[in-house]
């Protein structure tokens, strides 16, 4: 009896010792390929979002330029219309300088305004 329980209870102990570090390595396993799953999803991610901040760049710098391209055709656009604007400035008041003296020789004389001169 007492042989055949120490060889029972060796056994049992054998057999624990035996598949408990197998266990434990296989938890161990199990959880770094956890870990390993988590890290790849983490870098793909910051893949993504290395993609997604290279397209918002290229999408700014495009604005940018836009901007810039706009910029000079407004300030074109803005001497275009100034100039316009000062050269019919300048015909009206030729023109009113023109009536004015129209109207002055009318009154004193056309050609020569002998009547004003007295």
């Amino acid at each position: 009896m007492g042989l055949n329980s120490f060889a029972r209870t060796l056994a049992r102990q054998m057999d624990y010792f035996s598949r408990s570090p197998q266990d434990s390595i296989r938890s161990v396993q199990g959880e770094i390929s956890q870990v390993k799953d988590v890290m790849v999803q983490n870098i793909e991610r910051v893949l993504e979002r290395n993609d997604r901040i290279e397209i918002l760049i290229d999408k700014s710098n495009s604005l940018n330029n836009a901007a810039f391209a706009f910029r000079k055709r407004s300030t074109a656009l803005k001497r275009k219309y100034w100039w316009r604007n000062q050269k019919l400035v300048a015909l009206v008041v030729f023109a009113i300088v023109v009536f004015v003296y129209l109207l002055a020789a009318s009154a004193c004389g056309f050609p020569t305004l002998s009547k004003c001169r007295n």
